[in-house]
């Protein structure tokens, strides 16, 4: 997790009203039981809250309702890089960092929130060179904080923040939240979080429904990458291409919807994914059918590839 220089923490923007005496990262072990996440995601448009000094305890100062960190903060810890509360804008040579999501939860009795955010590369050709395609992903990014500050007006406290977990989406952008669905959270037995972001993207006609799983480790400093976050894959739960099938006269019409589940494994610490969809899909030429049970597709977790892959 990266730590603030002493340079940066002089000239700590006027809006944060924070001043730091020094950094500490303590993040908590998790409890192990699945359950679907009871927090909202936090837009780009989420009310701001000041943050608190970085401090080694604290007492709660209030409850785990306070307002989390606004996106601009988020982005102003991120990268260091003042946006005057903009959710959104250039950062270094060309690269654009934007908010994406942010989710609160708790782990061992301390309240988190994680806002996370994306950005494209740095440009360092000559114009149109540095155009984006299907394979131009973009960085995730993440600035972690606790419900732990002493102070009624600053209650949560900085803890750290990652300039790299991952990459994601297509050409040079992110995937949408999908914010009509919930995201789903699952502890592991050695007490990671895995956490299911809904997200949604649109191309050549067809709407995709989707979930980016990232993972949560408190017990960071032991793991072999040292990573507090990471992203491990996306998982595809439905799609419909109405938009393209020209009611039929183009392609077979069909629209599906899949439901997200975990499942412990024996002998393994990260859970399978299991997803169950309803709808139709496209049989063969011409032709569509029903989904049902036999349908299921299942994930495990590949440790070369560091992401979920079907089965």
């Amino acid at each position: 997790m990266k730590i603030l220089p002493e340079s940066r923490l002089a000239r700590v923007r006027p809006r944060l009203c924070a001043t730091f005496a020094g950094l500490l990262v303590a993040l908590l072990a998790s409890a192990c039981t699945p359950s679907p996440s009871t927090a909202s995601p936090q837009g780009a448009t989420a009310p701001r809250q000041d943050v608190a000094p970085m401090q080694s305890s604290a007492t709660p100062a209030t409850t785990a309702t306070a307002t989390p960190p606004d996106a601009g903060s988020v982005l102003y810890f991120i990268y260091d890089v003042d946006g005057d509360g903009a959710v959104s804008y250039e950062v270094a040579n060309g690269s654009v960092a934007t908010f994406w999501f942010g989710h609160a939860f708790e782990l061992a009795g301390t309240r988190y929130y994680t806002g996370f955010a994306w950005n494209t590369p740095q440009k360092y050709g000559k114009p149109g060179e540095d155009e984006a395609g299907p394979d131009s992903q973009v960085t995730l990014t993440e600035a972690t904080f606790t419900l732990t500050g002493d102070k009624p007006d600053r209650p949560w406290v900085f803890k750290g923040a990652e300039p790299w977990i991952g990459t994601v989406g297509a050409y040079g952008t992110a995937p949408d939240i999908d914010s009509k669905r919930k995201p789903l959270e699952y502890r592991t037995p050695a007490g990671k979080l895995v956490l299911a972001v809904p997200t949604s993207t649109f191309a050549t006609g067809t709407s995709i429904e989707s979930y980016t799983v990232l993972v949560f480790n408190p017990d960071y400093e032991k793991s072999e990458d040292g990573q507090v976050w990471a992203s491990a894959g996306t998982v595809i739960t439905g799609e419909d291409n109405s938009a393209a099938c020209d009611e039929g006269q183009v392609m077979p019409c069909v629209s599906n919807r899949g439901a997200l589940a975990f499942s412990a494994v024996a002998g393994s610490d990260l859970p399978t994914i299991t997803v169950t969809a309803t709808g139709t899909t496209i049989s063969g030429p011409g032709q569509t059918r029903a989904l049902g049970a036999a349908d299921a597709r299942q994930y495990h977790y590949d440790a070369a590839r560091k992401a979920y892959v079907e089965k």
